[in-house]
């Protein structure tokens, strides 16, 4: 029984040992890589920038880097000690530090963080001719969007005697950014917006062709916008800037059958900056992030979303936290009530609010304020009078239409009842 229980040690000591052995074979690697020194950055540029470290080191080895910009990491498996940032936003501020890894995956502790601000691009300009714009591709009259280029669409429009738009924005290295409101977003400089007029020959066939009257293009340049106005020629081949206003025959065939004749009115300039304007700064009228909440016909998403997803918006996490501007053609999901404002506040607002052209009547039409603060209900009967009148110096608005919108104006002579 001894000689047994000795046979159990020795099996005991020898199985312990062999283990040691295994373990000893193993060992584990807890050292992490020492930190990266002296990170700088060796060139800047609008939309890029390229750093620089000393080498780590490790007792094993070093296997790469990380690089974090703004808290963010943004590069890994970085073999050398230099790497380059690009696609970025200029005249942006960013921070940036390094981590070394190796092969167990240890991290050093970050090196020094460097700041830079990108530097500021080439700013934009207006060229005589659209095709020089670079909205478009291929043959001009196709409206064919150019590849950096993105259409959008709103869910409430301006009415302009019921010519038919396409609307781009195009962006540099740098996104839209929500900025807590469904108003407009921020827009970097060097953006381009484009919204170009026309009419189909025959509504009941777009495929009978269009006469393309003009492109509308604002420009954001060093924090100002600006306007500019293409004008198409008759073998719709070209557009050239043009600053003056004019008035032009358009006749097409409508979407029940009947031709219509209309003398369009292509505003100048100075008409342009009439309404898109507030206390002497210009800006967008349309690109409200209220417009834009829904989903458009050129996707099957919501179009905040789907612009966050392509890189054109970032900041908002979901489309749901912004308010919808309502359809007032829609009298299925919104009433009356809510169809009424939508259409005044794209229609009229931008000219009717505190720092607007309009100013004598004290009027707010925009969607965000109150009612009993708008000055609709005192105004009811100049609105009724004037949205059914076509006189220049009467009619309203007074700029964009020459013509009765009737299908608004039934609309808006319901509201304006219920509201009494």
């Amino acid at each position: 029984m001894k000689k047994f229980n000795l046979l159990i040690v020795l099996l005991m000591l020898v199985i312990l040992n062999a283990c040691k052995s295994d373990d000893g074979g193993n060992t584990i690697d807890t050292e992490s890589p020492s930190s990266p020194l002296n990170l700088v950055v060796s060139t800047v540029t609008s939309d890029a920038v390229t750093l620089s470290w000393e080498a780590s080191t490790d007792n094993t080895g070093v296997t790469g880097y990380r690089l974090f910009q703004d808290g963010i990491m943004i590069l890994d498996n970085i073999s050398g000690t230099n790497t380059t940032v690009s696609a970025l936003c200029a005249e942006k501020a960013f921070a940036y530090y390094v981590i070394a890894l190796d092969a167990a995956e240890n991290e050093s502790n970050p090196s020094n963080t460097v700041q830079t601000t990108t530097t500021a691009e080439t700013p934009l300009t207006f060229k005589t001719l659209l095709s020089e714009m670079g909205v478009f591709r291929g043959d001009l009259k196709n409206l064919d969007p150019a590849t950096d280029v993105q259409l959008y669409e709103l869910n409430s429009a301006l009415f302009t005697d019921y010519a038919a738009k396409q609307r781009l924005i195009r962006l540099p290295d740098c996104a839209m950014e929500f900025n807590n409101s469904d108003l407009l977003p921020s827009f970097p400089n060097n953006t381009l917006i484009a919204k170009t007029f026309y009419y189909n020959n025959n509504d009941q066939d777009p495929g009978q062709g269009k006469q393309i009257i003009e492109t509308r293009i604002l420009l954001k340049v060093s924090g100002n916008w600006q306007v500019g106005n293409y004008i198409w020629d008759a073998a719709q081949t070209e557009a050239t800037l043009q600053e003056t206003g004019s008035t032009i025959p358009i006749s097409y065939i409508d979407n029940t059958g009947t031709t219509q004749n209309i003398d369009y009115m292509i505003p100048s300039k100075q008409d342009c900056f009439t309404c898109h304007n507030n206390s002497g700064n210009t800006f967008p009228i349309g690109m409200k992030l209220r417009s834009m909440n829904f989903v458009p016909s050129y996707t099957s998403q919501n179009q905040l979303d789907y612009f966050t997803e392509i890189g054109f918006l970032m900041g908002l996490e979901n489309s749901s936290s912004v308010s919808v501007l309502p359809d007032w053609t829609n009298s299925t999901d919104f009433d009356i009530f809510q169809r009424g404002r939508a259409y005044i506040d794209i229609n009229c607002a931008h000219c009717h609010q505190p720092g607007g052209a309009v100013t004598n009547f004290n009027l707010d039409f925009r969607l965000e304020t109150p009612y009993s603060e708008s000055g609709i209900y005192a105004n009811r009967g100049e609105i009724e009078a004037r949205t059914q009148s076509v006189l220049p110096t009467y009619r309203m608005p007074q700029l964009g239409r020459t013509i009765v919108h009737d299908e608004a104006v039934a609309m808006l002579l319901e509201y304006l009842e219920a509201i009494d």
